[in-house]
């Protein structure tokens, strides 16, 4: 589970970062960040009706946060993200989401240092 203090909550915060926020796609995956005056990473998971039912929106929601509390204490602090899955995602494993959530953040310079992420 997602720590509370590292979780974007409120959608004020989600409609700030998608207006403000620099965004980077991958097959099936949408990264959008932005700096922020706190000292935690926070991070903001989107999952739309889209992408199917409730069961399979609730495991991709859950893989994605397993995947994001694995790479948290590499990123880098100031920062707020939201990942937004795309439909193709249903056909993904674990270790695929994991490839393209380490993609994202590594394309989007958030990870403190490059050198120990290079093996990942």
């Amino acid at each position: 589970m997602l720590p509370s203090q590292n979780r974007l909550k409120k959608r004020k915060e989600f409609a700030y970062i998608y207006k403000n926020g620099k965004k980077i796609n991958s097959k099936n995956l949408s990264l959008v960040f932005v700096s922020s005056k706190k000292m935690e990473t926070r991070i903001g998971i989107s999952v739309s009706n889209k992408v199917g039912k409730a069961v399979s929106r609730n495991k991709i929601k859950r893989q994605i946060r397993e995947v994001t509390r694995f790479f948290l204490k590499n990123l880098k602090n100031h920062q707020n993200f939201i990942l937004v899955a795309k439909p193709s995602i249903t056909s993904c494993c674990f270790e695929d989401i994991k490839k393209e959530v380490f993609y994202l953040l590594n394309k989007g310079n958030l990870f403190k240092n490059e050198q120990n992420n290079k093996n990942n």
